[in-house]
């Protein structure tokens, strides 16, 4: 008995449904695209360009036979929603995002021109980041715990400001929940992305940051930051001297961002599945993995459904969360 390939079962499909004039309803599965483009809304350089790029390098000759990155910075990472909402759903264009565009601002704003449910196709997250607290230069050496920070700061309220990435980031909400847990009398500094927020706190112009604890990598081995506290579960791998919140009594402090790919919404499911595939391969290549190391990430694949539901339950924990922060909408 005569065996019949995929591609030949394919090759077979494709000529009976041409009769019908509908061939171009059914993409090859065998076939790379000729291009992909991955959009980011945010400027070159920080942990989401990183992410792209790596990746994008990864795709070429898994899943297009060309990749390009897009920077596309605007609205703290809103703007680059709609521009994919204009594109064609052909499997061309994914886009990069931060969990916090998708699950926490349709919380902190009162409005969102677009809806993360029915506007996005879930393909996969690519890697965690844990945030963090740290200070600089400006609070006394002695301050090693979230605890005396906070003393500190009651004791010199005029100094005591934290900056982070940016009005309606999840670390500038991190910070009123670290206000609201704590009583420390912290004035929020928002700041338009990660760069200038890290440059004040080593030059002395902030007291403190809460940012994604890559950022403060090559600066907490210099001494010109200390890291007082992250996010996660469990102790960050690039800081394990550093407590959690959790451990250090703010148990309500407990978050892990995620970085995920998107197509638009009504993408044909083939390459839906052709791209995570092609994603997983490349999340899990040692020189890829070393890469988002050093930015403070890490590498994290997972499957369209596995991406739905965790986009599912983030939108769900971060409401209350919002609602009892103290936490002002934005417009």
């Amino acid at each position: 008995m005569a065996t019949v390939s995929r591609r030949h079962l394919f090759q077979m499909a494709t000529a009976s449904i041409s009769s019908l004039g509908i061939v171009r309803a059914l993409p090859s599965l065998a076939q790379d695209l000729d291009s992909v483009k991955i959009l980011v809304g945010y400027p070159p350089g920080g942990s989401n360009d990183v992410v792209a790029r790596w990746v994008a390098s990864k795709l070429v000759g898994t899943y297009a036979q060309a990749a390009m990155v897009d920077s596309k910075p605007g609205a703290a990472g809103r703007l680059v929603v709609d521009f994919l909402k204009s594109l064609p759903a052909d499997g061309k264009t994914m886009l990069l995002t931060p969990s916090s565009v998708i699950t926490l601002y349709p919380h902190v704003y009162r409005q969102l021109s677009y809806d993360p449910v029915t506007d996005l196709t879930p393909v996969a997250v690519a890697c965690n980041q844990v945030h963090a607290l740290a200070v600089g230069t400006t609070v006394p050496e002695q301050v090693r715990t979230v605890a005396e920070f906070v003393d500190w700061a009651k004791a010199n309220p005029s100094k005591a400001n934290c900056g982070n990435p940016g009005e309606g980031s999840m670390p500038h909400l991190l910070t009123f929940m670290l206000v609201k847990g704590s009583g420390a009398p912290l004035q929020a500094v928002p700041y338009r992305g990660v760069a200038p927020a890290v440059n004040d706190l080593i030059s002395g112009q902030l007291a403190a940051a809460m940012l994604p604890d890559g950022a403060f990598l090559p600066h907490a081995a210099s001494g010109r930051a200390r890291v007082l506290a992250t996010t996660g579960a469990a102790r960050s791998p690039f800081f394990p001297e550093a407590p959690t919140f959790a451990e250090q009594g703010l148990t309500d402090i407990v978050v892990t961002e995620w970085i995920g790919f998107f197509m638009r919404s009504g993408t044909p499911e083939i390459f839906v599945r052709k791209a995570a595939d092609a994603i997983a391969k490349a999340l899990g290549q040692p020189d890829l993995i070393d890469a988002f190391a050093k930015a403070g990430l890490a590498s994290a694949p997972s499957t369209p459904a596995e991406l739905a539901r965790r986009l599912s339950t983030d939108r769900a924990y971060w409401g209350p969360v919002v609602k009892t922060s103290g936490f002002i909408l934005l417009e």
